[in-house]
């Protein structure tokens, strides 16, 4: 079954989609757009027509995520959370790093303060690492979504 969380009414992290029964256990779930920020694969013949999708993968190695890989997520699901009934997934593959970490920013873009996004997130899914939260911060600044 699929492994994921929703944060918010409309965004849901977890981890890897990896067969039919996880497709439909989105599809129930209401998820419309997904976001798979896995280098490691790519979602695309999984998901079929039913959903907008975007491969904005990345490897999961602890290095610095420049603005630019958070900005392809961000924009693509800004767009899905501008029309109504859209809810977005951010995943990679076991739901702790990359995919919560696009997640936060993703709500640092919206507005949420850092410490709320955090606690929302983890309040939802514990056993988030969000690596990459601190690189998140600077991406949603640097690209003028938020101030410092």
């Amino acid at each position: 079954m699929a492994d994921f969380s929703m944060i918010t009414a409309r965004l849901a992290t977890g981890a890897a989609i990896t067969s039919p029964d996880d497709v439909a256990a989105l599809a129930a779930a209401g998820i419309t757009d997904v976001i798979d920020c896995r280098g490691e694969f790519d979602d695309a013949p999984l998901l079929g027509p039913a959903f907008t999708y975007l491969w904005d993968g990345t490897a999961d190695d602890g290095q610095h995520k420049p603005p630019e890989w958070f900005g392809r997520g961000i924009t693509f699901a800004l767009a899905a959370l501008s029309q109504p009934h859209r809810k977005v997934y951010a995943h990679c593959a076991a739901g702790v790093n990359r995919g919560p970490s696009m997640a936060y920013a993703i709500m640092r873009a919206l507005g949420w303060p850092a410490a709320d996004a955090e606690s929302t997130i983890r309040a939802a899914r514990p056993q988030v690492g969000l690596a990459y939260k601190n690189d998140a911060d600077a991406a949603v600044v640097a690209l003028g979504y938020s101030t410092p």
